[in-house]
Order: structure tokens, then C-alpha cells, then sequence
């Protein structure tokens, strides 16, 4: 049965599926959606939670094993098969397919980061279906986003008319992580029942320095250059402190400068782990990091070493304006930019 995130908690309401199919592009949806899963497995006291790790060098047998293996509460236990890639192979089909056959009870949830249309004619896949809840977490696209924002107000008891939430909307570039940390701001800011119009938002985010220094640097890191300049821009009008935003942009790139010296001596994960980054980072950490080289990478944390200088002294505009440089050389890629 297919559910879409927005419609997930209604059909828990009804009662725990034996079997969820978490997947799609978009983050956000696919890790709130299992949250709530979670959230209504211990609702329904299934305490033990299995979590199995299926990248490259996972066996499909541990999958079947855990299905055998007594429980260590002899009670329900919530088995959650990680699957980045969103395909198991010949032998993990197998495996999944024997699972949704076996009628066990224990509860199954499968979360998929990568997903395609074509998966879901795989024969594992609609046997998982037949027995379970599939949740396709599709990316929002833009002319949703502000329909998306009001559902999302509406749930934190606030109202906006639709010019409201389509300058949310158009302010936070179609991300929908900062959409959410966005609503989630201003149900902090403002009593339930409040209808937010145009006025009252745009003195709101005003107040989100913080935020919007670490929105310039997941922008400029995935290569948005326009967008990029316009958050710098916003960031200098709202007299944002300088020293956080180059805080914010040479906190990621050392962790990229790491991951370059890390992991051709270990996986992916590995180093992950001994940076003691949260999961929901990695992949975008992971894209950054092959995007940009080790040395235009070093080149930008001398700029920044400069940027820190300039942020301590009376040179704002040259600030703002050299932030720039640096920010669409990094976005471009483009060494000889980032060195002008």
C-alpha cells in the first residue's frame, strides 16, 4: 500500500504494518517518516530495535538469521534494514522477498536513500508491498514548497496567507530541511493561532543570522553559486556577526580537508565515524568532498585565515565582497577565481 509522508501518521493511527518501505530523495521526509514509525513501535511496546548496515561488504544472511534468532525480551522487535542504494541486489531481493513471506512478527522497515520509479516493479519490492506500507519520499519541487510550508505551519497551530509562504518559500531556494528549521523558528517566535502575513515574516527572519551562515555554506558547497551571493547579501543587510559566517564555512571545509586525508586509508564510513559526523551529514559531506580537491580546498582555508582577519577589524565592505569571491570560486570549483 503506498502512503505518502503527509498521510503516514493517519495510517499508524490504524495500527503497525508488519512491513515499511522508507524511500526517495528527500532526507528529511525519509528520516521523519521513520521517526514516526519508531515513535509508534514503542507505542505498541516493541522495545528491541535491530538495525542492520546494508552497504557493500553486508551479507543478506544476517537479514534471515535476525529473523530466526529469538528475541532478547521474547517480544516483537522493530528490524531496520538500511539500504543507501535502494538496491539489494540477487541476493538481498531473495532475502527481502523470503521476509515478507515468512509472516514473522517482528516489524520490518526499509530505508532507502536512492529510489527510482523502476524499483518498484522489482518482484522483492512488490512482495514488501503486498504485506506492508510503502512511504516514497519525492523530492518537493518549487511550486509545491509553499503549500507544503502552510501544511507544515498549520501543524504547529500557525496560519500564512499564500503571499507569506511564498516568500518562505522563494527566501529558503526550494531547501526543505531549512523550510522545517524555518517553522520550526517561528513556532517558537509566535503563539498558536497566529496567522503570520508577509510583514510579520520578514521581521521574523531578520533574526535568523545563525541559521542562514550555515544555509550560505551548505550553498555554496553543492555549488549554488547565485544563490550563494544572494544569502551573503541578505546575511550583510540583516549585519549578520562575521566572524560566525566564516565559523560556519571553515567548520565544514576542515571536515572535507579530513575526509580527503582519511579516506584513502579507510571507508566512507569509517571516517564518518571517527569525525563523529551525524548520518543525516555524510552524503552531502561525501558530495562536497569529491566535488572539491584537496588543494582548492587547503586555498580556500587560507582565504578564510585572511576572511577571520578582516572580520575582527573596521574592513566590512572589503569583507563582504572578498566573502564573495571565495564563496562563488568554491561554488564554481574554479581555483583560479577563488585565488583572484
Amino acid at each position: 500500500m503506498k502512503c505518502f509522508p503527509d498521510r503516514l501518521d493517519a495510517t499508524l493511527a490504524r495500527g503497525l504494518a508488519p512491513i515499511y518501505v522508507v524511500a526517495g530523495p528527500e532526507l528529511l521526509l525519509v528520516e521523519e517518516s521513520c521517526d514516526a514509525i519508531r515513535r509508534k513501535a514503542r507505542e505498541e511496546q516493541i522495545v528491541e530495535r535491530v538495525v542492520l548496515e546494508a552497504d557493500a561488504r553486508f551479507k543478506w544472511t544476517e537479514l534471515s538469521s535476525t529473523g530466526e534468532s529469538l528475541s532478547l525480551f521474547a517480544t516483537r522487535r522493530l528490524v531496520e534494514v538500511r539500504l543507501p542504494t535502494g538496491k539489494p541486489g540477487s541476493k538481498g531481493g531473495t532475502a527481502l522477498r523470503e521476509w515478507a513471506e515468512s509472516g514473522s512478527d517482528d516489524v520490518l522497515l526499509l530505508k532507502c536513500q536512492a529510489w527510482d520509479f523502476k524499483s518498484e516493479n522489482a518482484v522483492w519490492f512488490k512482495a514488501l508491498d503486498k504485506h506492508g506500507v510503502f512511504v516514497p519520499c519525492w523530492t518537493i519541487k518549487p511550486h509545491q514548497l509553499p503549500q507544503w510550508i502552510e501544511r507544515r505551519l498549520a501543524a504547529r497551530g500557525l496560519s500564512a496567507d499564500q503571499e507569506a509562504s511564498r516568500f518562505l518559500a522563494d527566501r529558503l531556494e526550494g531547501n526543505l530541511l531549512a523550510a522545517a528549521q524555518e517553522v520550526e523558528r517561528l513556532a517558537l517566535v509566535y503563539n498558536r493561532g497566529t496567522e503570520l502575513d508577509i510583514k510579520s515574516l520578514r521581521a521574523a527572519v531578520a533574526d535568523s543570522a545563525r541559521f542562514d551562515s550555515f544555509r550560505l555554506t551548505e550553498l555554496t558547497l553543492t555549488g549554488k553559486a547565485g544563490a550563494a551571493v544572494r544569502c551573503i547579501r541578505g546575511l550583510a543587510e540583516t549585519d549578520t556577526p562575521l566572524p560566525m559566517v566564516v565559523f560556519a564555512l571553515s567548520k565544514e571545509l576542515q571536515l572535507i580537508e579530513s575526509l580527503h586525508v582519511l579516506t584513502p586509508r579507510m571507508s566512507h564510513g569509517q571516517a564518518f565515524d571517527k569525525l563523529k559526523v551525524w548520518k543525516n551529514r555524510q552524503q552531502p559531506l561525501s558530495q562536497a568532498a569529491s566535488r572539491l580537491g584537496p588543494a582548492i580546498v587547503r586555498q580556500a582555508l587560507v582565504r578564510l585565515s585572511d576572511l577571520d582577519i578582516q572580520s575582527k577589524s573596521d574592513q566590512k565592505h572589503a569583507f563582504w565582497l572578498n566573502l564573495e569571491r571565495l564563496c562563488v570560486g568554491l561554488a564554481l570549483n574554479d581555483a583560479e577565481r577563488l585565488a583572484a
